[in-house]
């Protein structure tokens, strides 16, 4: 892929508006944004953006990058996906043949679209997929919602789709590996996955085809009704909701996201007009995906069908979505076996079971109390245990007292009873968490103080270079730790010593064009620096910077103090007087210095 390329995508796609797609900025400063950090645990942000530069970078666990950067890692893909994706938003044309988007993954991608393209071609068109076109009608399911959808029809043959594909020049090993054949059981070769079913093409937040669902439409009832792509390298169920690449953005908009279970449920949703709806394809969510929702919004409404099952996987999409601290409800249907039913009756009767959904803490009272009987005694026990380690996850103390205050009218015992078995279950939580969180920062190694002033003068002198010349009177390279910094200054005493001036973007554009790390390295400290230093005026900005060179110059005097004693100490023991001459001297120059920056 040409660099030409790549740079007019960059400048085509706005670091600060992609990133906002995905989690909320707030302004820090002229042309700058902050946010809690999407790759780290974090309760103050320390993710920062700049427009100006088009970078991002977390000064908390050191994740930085351009949007090609920041895709790959909010989406888990390698350069070449994250290079058609954002070629896709910006609308530059790619060259496919190019090495640098044909690897793996994407080969497998182009697979997948080819046979959604084939199967649903094979729904419209083909007389043996008359059953499925029937069984559509029946459901009420639109024409063009089947167009929107991309819904197919794989025939009742062995290898259809593994031919069609072959002759389209894709290799049989890698239309096996992206799911869509298995290997034959006998012999050589392979026989397509899915026969016989309704196809649902399964796309990911982008709307690539990465997956396929299929529901069986034959006479054989002992045959699975619903089989899925299995994982391949593309299609992790984990990490995929069915209809999110279609319902984001109204997501977004209504701050709310529905769950509902079926493919089923989520089209018939979206063909009514209730657009910010989702499916998990029947099994709870995970962290993963609920990770992905927050994304677009902090609400989330479960609907799952009223069965036993539908109940244990609502059950336990909660919990995960507790933990990823998401405001969650529950969406009673009560008229109909699932939201599918409900919407043929009446679409506002969806709408409304919506708008009436319920507090998850009425709904786990309501399903908890209707197991046992509080007249027993080991009922009134496991209804208060159940209840109270639901109660414990709530953050708000309000909350908890109102519940546990609803839970002793309930099971007819003291409050106070039940607000000491909550503070043990709180404590043995709260030990467990710090314990965990001891270890996992016992393996951390910070940098020392003086690597990170040093780096946070640096980015000061950067950001705002105006008293550059005065700077560099007073800061000379060795009192600089060694490595990057070092290596950074000298390139900008170099071009300040040509210029005469410091244009920022001509630096980095120029002095350190085949210098890549180097550029980053800085954009970073110059992001640093205008959060911290951003809105002070001139003079005490310049104030700030002196006052930190001198610490920096201490630091280092200090270290060449203690190099030159033990040179001293040495040269004394060899009783070599020309050293020892030669090192007192230095030691009283280094030690004078010192004193007059006290």
């Amino acid at each position: 892929m040409p660099q030409d390329n790549i740079e007019e995508i960059k400048g085509k796609v706005d670091v600060v508006d992609l990133i906002q797609e995905y989690i909320q900025l707030k302004p820090a400063g002229t042309n700058n944004f902050k946010a809690n950090c999407p790759f780290h645990n974090e309760k103050t942000p320390s993710f920062m953006v700049s427009r100006d530069k088009q970078i991002w970078h977390c000064f908390g666990c050191g994740e930085g990058g351009d949007i090609f950067a920041f895709v790959q890692k909010m989406e888990g893909m390698e350069f070449p996906e994250a290079l058609r994706m954002l070629a896709k938003k910006a609308g530059v044309q790619l060259q496919y043949q190019d090495p640098a988007i044909s690897n793996h993954k994407t080969k497998l991608m182009d697979i997948c679209k080819e046979a959604a393209s084939f199967y649903h071609k094979l729904l419209v068109d083909h007389p043996k997929a008359e059953h499925v076109r029937e069984y559509l009608q029946k459901r009420q399911v639109n024409t063009q919602t089947i167009e929107e959808w991309n819904l197919g029809f794989a025939p009742d043959a062995w290898d259809t789709l593994n031919n069609y594909l072959a002759k389209k020049k894709f290799n049989e090993e890698d239309i096996f590996l992206a799911g869509l054949t298995t290997k034959k059981e006998r012999g050589v070769g392979y026989n397509d996955r899915f026969r016989n079913r309704l196809i649902f093409p399964i796309a990911d937040t982008h709307g690539n085809i990465i997956g396929f669902g299929g529901r069986w439409l034959g006479q054989d009832d002992k045959m699975a009704k619903y089989i899925n792509s299995p994982q391949t390298d593309i299609y992790n169920k984990s990490y995929v909701l069915f209809g999110l690449d279609k319902a984001r953005q109204e997501i977004k908009k209504e701050k709310l996201a529905v769950v509902v279970e079926g493919y089923m449920d989520c089209i018939t949703s979206h063909q009514a007009g209730v657009t910010n709806v989702v499916a998990s394809s029947g099994t709870a969510l995970t962290k993963e995906q609920v990770k992905m929702l927050k994304r677009y919004t902090e609400n989330l409404a479960f609907a799952f069908d009223q069965d036993a099952a539908g109940e244990q996987a609502a059950k336990r999409g909660i919990e995960v979505a507790w933990q990823e601290e998401m405001n969650t409800k529950i969406i009673q249907i009560t008229q109909a076996k699932d939201p599918d039913d409900l919407i043929k009756q009446d679409v506002n009767l969806w709408k409304e079971a919506i708008k009436n959904s319920q507090s998850v803490m009425d709904y786990y009272f309501d399903t908890t109390l209707e197991k046992y009987d509080i007249e027993r005694v080991d009922d009134k026990k496991k209804v208060a245990k159940e209840l109270l380690q639901v109660i414990d996850k709530l953050a708000d103390t309000i909350e908890q007292t109102h519940y546990i205050q609803k839970l002793a009218r309930i099971i007819k015992v003291e409050e106070k009873l039940l607000m000491d078995k909550l503070q043990k279950f709180s404590e043995t939580r709260r030990t467990y968490s710090e314990n965990s969180e001891t270890e996992k920062n016992s393996t951390l190694k910070p940098k020392q103080r003086y690597d990170i002033l040093a780096e946070t003068i640096m980015g000061a002198i950067i950001q705002r270079p105006n008293n550059l010349d005065k700077y560099i009177d007073q800061l000379k390279p060795e009192h600089l730790p060694d490595g990057d910094i070092k290596k950074l200054y000298k390139n900008i005493i170099i071009y300040y010593t040509k210029k005469h001036n410091f244009d920022y973007n001509d630096f980095i554009k120029n002095s350190l064009s085949g210098e890549q790390k180097l550029a980053t390295y800085a954009n970073v400290l110059a992001l640093r620096a205008a959060d911290l230093f951003g809105e002070l005026d001139d003079e005490i900005h310049y104030k700030e910077v002196i006052n930190g060179i001198k610490e920096i110059k201490k630091h280092s005097i200090h270290k060449l103090l203690k190099e030159v004693e033990d040179k001293l100490r040495v040269a004394e023991e060899a009783g070599d007087q020309d050293q020892v001459n030669k090192n007192s001297q230095k030691f009283s120059e280094l030690a004078t210095e010192l004193k007059n920056l006290e």
